[in-house]
């Protein structure tokens, strides 16, 4: 019964050990994502002619990165004016209010007519002022979203990147590429593709609710200018 119980330890260990191995082959073979690009300095120029097109749209993603986020940082400006727009068609709203009061105070129907008559237009244009502030805050959301976008393109980029990189190692007989798994950089670009498509998703939606607080803004500013207003301040759109 004790060689029984030993035997069985021992056969434990060698089929524990045994996996311990393979493990950590397999995990020595998967760590290794990355292809180092000195590698590649003995590739034949030839042969690199899909890294090198990796490689310039890596750069041209990475240009679209940086003017997207020029363009977030435009777009929150453009909610910066907007909103000391509407903080003057506030305080102007709040005088008519007040001259309004004073109007009733005289008792005189011209002096009360013609105060309504300018509340009514400064109401008008505080609703527009809002309505824009509203629509500029959605244009900042979609370009948020839009270097999101490009962030993920860029990511996509630097996985195209690197399976030609793995490629082209492959093809000049490079032990050092057995090493790394087709799969894993291959699965790297689908995820890489999927996280792009959602971010332009995201994009069209933000894109749609952007339009939709544009179209109430002009509905406003046309509605203050039926006033006599000349409108609120529209400039950058």
């Amino acid at each position: 019964m004790f060689q029984s119980t030993r035997k069985h330890r021992v056969l434990a260990g060698v089929v524990l050990g045994t996996a311990l191995v393979l493990g950590g082959c397999s995990s020595s073979k998967s760590a290794k994502k990355q292809v180092d690009e000195s590698w590649l300095a003995r590739v034949p120029e030839s042969q690199l002619g899909d890294v090198r097109n990796a490689q310039s749209e890596r750069t041209k993603a990475q240009d679209e990165v940086t003017r997207a986020d020029v363009a977030v940082k435009d777009a929150e400006r453009a909610v910066e004016v907007s909103r000391r727009n509407e903080e003057a068609a506030k305080l102007s709203h709040e005088a008519n209010q007040t001259a309004l009061e004073a109007a009733r105070a005289t008792g005189q129907q011209s002096n009360i007519t013609q105060a309504q008559r300018e509340l009514r237009t400064t109401e008008s244009k505080l609703q527009a002022a809002r309505a824009q502030t509203a629509w500029r805050q959605r244009a900042v959301e979609t370009q948020k979203a839009r270097k999101d976008l490009r962030q993920a393109e860029l990511e996509l980029s630097d996985a195209h990147l690197r399976q030609a990189e793995l490629q082209a190692l492959k093809n000049s007989d490079d032990v050092r590429a057995k090493e790394m798994s087709d799969a894993e950089f291959t699965s790297a670009v689908a995820e890489a593709q999927r996280k792009t498509e959602e971010a332009q998703r995201q994009v069209d939606v933000r894109l749609g609710e952007e339009r939709q607080a544009r179209a109430d803004f002009e509905k406003a500013r046309n509605g203050s200018q039926g006033y006599g207003g000349s409108g609120v301040n529209h400039d950058n759109e």
